[in-house]
């Protein structure tokens, strides 16, 4: 156990308990709720959409004309979308309907070749799409748009999808809630009081209001599972490598970076979740074995409702282990072998995530100068104006940059160690898991927390960054709702190339309890 770090997150918990009352009297007002989900097109899947589509049973400018719309109704409260490309997707439409209307393609074609033509997708501004903003949401690149696609959106055009526009992150992916100088904080549809999460925070707020049907999001230390978890939708981390991250920013050259950084999608349905990855993934497709049936009741389901407590962590709420419980019994029920572990090794996954992850040789540049983007403002300077409302950056971008500079106050001699602990893990979870086995383990240790609380539970991203630091990987599946209402999920993780097994584990829970619920909505 790293002391410093135990220290640090134990202080942060301190701070995060003797400020409970002021956030609460800060935000004890009720919120206004969304508006209500009136269009019944907007509680169809994407893959059912694309068939109607297909059959000529709905126009692709019906549907996209709906998204539209909806987007426009919730926006104003949450605050996702940073720039829209809506009248080009409207013709981009009407392109697809007459290509069906004159038979210049056919229902079969399609469905083989483009299985999402005609379909409205959403992307995160961290990854290219042509002619939108990609500032990364920070100030010194105000302004500048993709001039091209990134592969992982291209991906999903090939496939027939339509994209809306582009949606809210922390500033250069720095963070666990979206919020940023240049287009502010995105909120939470079941609670706007509510983070949204981060980075992908921005996708998981349209998705969980109904507002989007697949998004592409991206992964470094729970980027995608955070946010599908606090919005209540799926959203997967594939296995290293197989979805292209060219395009992403920020990117770097390092190999641990690029093992860490991972593209993949968040959605509202298990069944659009695996044909994103599929669609995704592209001419890897072949090898995760995508098109291989699962029998989940032939599967090892190992649980682990969280870790040994441990100084400086954070305890999980009785809401998730609960869900944990019920989707192991549902899934023992059904006829899967299943078996509650313990992994005392587990109980370092902060310590080795912090390690590795902010001992990486080689990162982007974190905290670039507005005034000259070319250098990074400094971290110690920029906390200084912070504390007097002067810096031009993100709390959270300081904070990175500042464990950055420090490598998270573990000495650079100690990460053959860590990595050691590393090896060790992956054998276990491979001995445990091998190619026919998935784990269940919190995404996250509660609800969505109030606007800046995030910030004060960096602890509880260990759930996620350790699967970063393996390279396994790992979906969240929305179980429900908590005490509060707030969706609550768990975290189905599988080895490598076993992603499919996650993805069918996903549809099998999805079937028992229900998958996404829709968030509290105004009275018409």
């Amino acid at each position: 156990m790293e002391l410093i770090i135990r220290i640090l997150t134990f202080l942060e918990s301190v701070i995060y308990h003797i400020l409970r009352p002021v956030f609460w009297w800060v935000y004890r007002k009720q919120p206004p709720k969304i508006a209500l989900i009136k269009n019944p097109i907007l509680q169809l899947s994407a893959v059912k959409i694309a068939e109607k589509i297909r059959q000529k049973e709905l126009s692709s400018e019906t549907v996209i004309l709906a998204y539209i719309e909806r987007i426009k109704e919730v926006n104003p409260l949450l605050n996702a979308v940073v720039e829209n490309r809506f009248e080009a997707a409207i013709q981009d439409a009407r392109a697809c309907d007459k290509k069906l209307a004159t038979g210049e393609v056919t229902a079969k074609e399609l469905e083989i070749e483009k299985p999402l033509f005609g379909v409205p997708v959403t992307v995160k501004e961290s990854c290219a799409l042509k002619g939108l903003s990609h500032t990364g949401c920070t100030l010194a690149r105000a302004g500048i748009k993709a001039n091209y696609d990134s592969l992982s959106v291209l991906s999903l055009k090939t496939a027939g999808a339509i994209p809306l526009c582009v949606t809210n992150t922390p500033e250069l992916c720095l963070g666990f809630e979206s919020q940023n100088p240049l287009f502010g904080t995105t909120n939470n549809p079941y609670d706007i009081r509510k983070t949204a999460g981060g980075s992908s925070g921005g996708e998981g707020a349209l998705l969980g209001s109904s507002s989007s049907l697949i998004g592409v999001g991206s992964d470094i230390a729970g980027s995608i599972r955070l946010p599908a978890h606090l919005n209540g939708v799926f959203g997967h981390k594939p296995t290293p490598g197989i979805i292209s991250i060219e395009g992403h920013l920020p990117f770097c050259d390092g190999v641990e970076f690029q093992k860490y950084l991972v593209i993949g999608p968040l959605a509202r349905y298990a069944e659009d979740l695996a044909l994103a990855v599929k669609v995704m993934a592209n001419r890897n497709t072949a090898a995760l074995r995508l098109d291989e049936p699962v029998d989940v009741k032939s599967l090892k389901i190992r649980y682990m409702e969280a870790v040994e407590e441990s100084f400086g962590l954070i305890s999980v709420s009785e809401d998730i282990k609960r869900v944990i419980r019920d989707g192991a019994r549902y899934l023992e029920g059904i006829g899967a072998d299943v078996e509650r572990v313990m992994i005392p090794e587990l109980t370092d996954s902060l310590d080795i995530g912090m390690a590795l992850f902010f001992g990486m040789k080689e990162m982007p540049q974190l905290l670039l100068d507005p005034e000259d983007p070319k250098h990074e403002s400094n971290p110690i300077s920029e906390l200084g104006k912070l504390l007097f409302g002067l810096s031009r950056h993100n709390s959270s971008a300081i904070l990175f940059k500042l464990l950055r500079d420090v490598h998270a106050f573990i000495p650079q001699s100690k990460l053959p160690s860590y990595r050691g602990k590393v090896q060790k893990l992956e054998r276990i979870f491979t001995e445990l898991l091998g190619t026919n086995g998935v784990f269940l383990f919190p995404t996250f240790v509660r609800s969505a927390p109030l606007h800046d609380q995030l910030t004060l539970q960096l602890a509880g991203a260990l759930y996620c960054l350790i699967f970063n630091v393996l390279g396994f990987p790992a979906t969240h599946v929305p179980m429900g709702l908590d005490s509060e209402g707030l969706p609550v999920g768990v975290q189905v993780v599988a080895c490598p190339f076993q992603d499919r097994l996650c993805l069918a584990v996903a549809k099998e829970l999805e079937n028992g309890f229900g998958g996404w619920v829709p968030p509290p909505q105004a009275a018409v």
